[in-house]
Parts: C-alpha cells; sequence; structure tokens
C-alpha cells in the first residue's frame, strides 16, 4: 500500500486511533465508538413506546403495560447505523502553492488521509471526490483495505489545475450522493464567497452535513515576500508585479475580509466553517481541530 506509506507516518496513524471524529449534527449517526440515529430499528436499545397501529409487528406489543393500562402499545428502538463521510479535496490550481512547509494540496492529502484512515478504524462509510470547476474524480463511499488503499491512490493522482467552481461542484455532489452523508471539504477557498456557500449550502439544505476546512497558507494572507514580486495566478495564469510593501495592510485586510464572509455565508446555510493553516505539523493541527470540534 505505497499510498498509505507515503502520506501516513506511523505516528499519525497512531494518533488516528486517540481521536474520534463527531459529526456536527445527526445525519445517519455520530462516531462515538458504534453511530446512532433516530432510525427506528430492532437492536436492543429501547426508543420510547407510542399507540399501537394497524399492521403493527405483534412481536413488538408490550403486554406489561397493556395489563396495567389496558391500552396496545409497541417498543420501539434506536439502532447502529454507520457514517458516510466524503472527504472532498479543492484541486484547483491555487492549492498547488507551497510556502516553507508544503503546499497547499500536499497538506490537504495529508489531513484527508488521517480522517479516511479514522473513519475506516471506526469501520464507516467514507469516499472521495476531487473538486476544481467541477467534480473531476468520485469514489462512492465504502470500507476496508481496498477501498482505503484506492481512496489514497485517487488522492495522490489528483493534481492541481484549473479554476474553482464550487456552486459547480456541490451541485454534482448532490446529485452523486446518496444517503444523508457528512462533507468534509478541503479547500482554499479562492472564489467569491457567495458561490462558494450557495454552491456548499446547498449540500447542507438537503440534510447533508458540510465541514468545510480553510486550508491557507501564513505566507499567503500575510504578504511576506521583500521587495518588488511578479506574481502569477496560479489558476488563470495570469501574471501582476507589486511591491509587498505598498499594499500588505490593504490586502491583509481584503484577506480578512474574505475570510469573514466566507464564515458568515456558510453559517447563514448551517455550514460550519474553521480554519486549517498549513504547518509541518499536519497531524497535530488536524487533531486539534477535531478535538476543539468534541
Amino acid at each position: 500500500m505505497t499510498a498509505r506509506s507515503n502520506l501516513l507516518t506511523a505516528e499519525a496513524a497512531a494518533r488516528a486511533k486517540e481521536l474520534e471524529f463527531f459529526a456536527r449534527t445527526r445525519v445517519e449517526g455520530f462516531l462515538k465508538g458504534q453511530n446512532w440515529s433516530r432510525r427506528k430499528g430492532a437492536s436492543t436499545e429501547f426508543l420510547q413506546h407510542r399507540a399501537y397501529m394497524p399492521g403493527d409487528d405483534l412481536r413488538r406489543l408490550d403486554w406489561r403495560v397493556f395489563a396495567r393500562t389496558d391500552r396496545l402499545v409497541t417498543r420501539e428502538y434506536e439502532e447502529f447505523t454507520n457514517l458516510d463521510a466524503v472527504l472532498a479535496l479543492d484541486t484547483s490550481g491555487s492549492m498547488g502553492y507551497a510556502g516553507e512547509a508544503m503546499s497547499k494540496i500536499e497538506f490537504a492529502r495529508h489531513c484527508a488521509a488521517m480522517l479516511a484512515y479514522l473513519l475506516n478504524l471506526q469501520n464507516d462509510r467514507f469516499g472521495f471526490a476531487a473538486l476544481s470547476a467541477r467534480v473531476t474524480d468520485f469514489l462512492a463511499p465504502s470500507n476496508g483495505k481496498r477501498h482505503l488503499a484506492e481512496l489514497f491512490r485517487r488522492m495522490v493522482s489528483a493534481a492541481p489545475a484549473g479554476e474553482t467552481d464550487m456552486g459547480a461542484c456541490g451541485a454534482e455532489l448532490l446529485r452523486r450522493a446518496g444517503r444523508k452523508s457528512v462533507f468534509v471539504v478541503f479547500s482554499d477557498c479562492f472564489q467569491e464567497p457567495a458561490g462558494l456557500c450557495r454552491g456548499l449550502g446547498m449540500l447542507r439544505q438537503q440534510g447533508h452535513d458540510v465541514l468545510v476546512l480553510h486550508v491557507f497558507d501564513p505566507s499567503e494572507t500575510d504578504l511576506v515576500f521583500p521587495g518588488f514580486t511578479l506574481f502569477r495566478d496560479l489558476e488563470t495564469g495570469q501574471l501582476d508585479g507589486a511591491d509587498p510593501m505598498e499594499l500588505r495592510e490593504a490586502y491583509r485586510d481584503v484577506c480578512r475580509a474574505h475570510s469573514q464572509a466566507l464564515k458568515d455565508g456558510l453559517n447563514s446555510y448551517g455550514v460550519e466553517f474553521a480554519p486549517l493553516p498549513v504547518t509541518a505539523e499536519w497531524d497535530v493541527a488536524l487533531a486539534e481541530l477535531l478535538m476543539r470540534r468534541r
């Protein structure tokens, strides 16, 4: 399993075993040992009584209640369900930017791999989507070692290129989604907030849980470049020259405003937004974020 060895260190794999990834809202269930849902089932965990209706399974009648109250009621139970998670990776050109640590897409791959490993440990189903101007690759949720290896292979082969259109991607993910799922989106969010929020908000409006992890390199947001610099847009190829010293403060204000607009816009749809700065200790950064979500 070459892809696994390239993406996951032994230390990170050990850390994954200690983490519990909690879905923010109940979708089909949430992770904590086994996953629970409010879907009615036939497990051993009692949920509630309700009045008997013609056609109900007579084996679920509670005869003790009938003996005390002379009322026919049936027993309902909670059942264990598995989580469906889709790890969605922004593969647009801007994700190829690399500062001192590693490129944004490499960082996101490592974090997504750690999550996939964790979900597999929990016997949950997980899938993969590569996003740019459209969904360029999609692996439907499943589980098992072979599925994990295939997911890693696809993540490694997803090279950054093209522009970002989360509106188109959100609509396509909605068409591909099966049952209610958790979508974990790793993206630098280099798009107008309104379109991005609307695209991912569609998933939330249809009952899916969505978490957007804003992958950014601090050198991008702080514009720490000495002297006159030629900047190339990694998505369009456009070249522009500028002196960072002259526009650093204004640029930082724009970055802060963009991040706030993303957070406010996504939150208005019920989508969770969390910053995830690129760092050499990627497993620690992800672990801290997930622990905070608990």
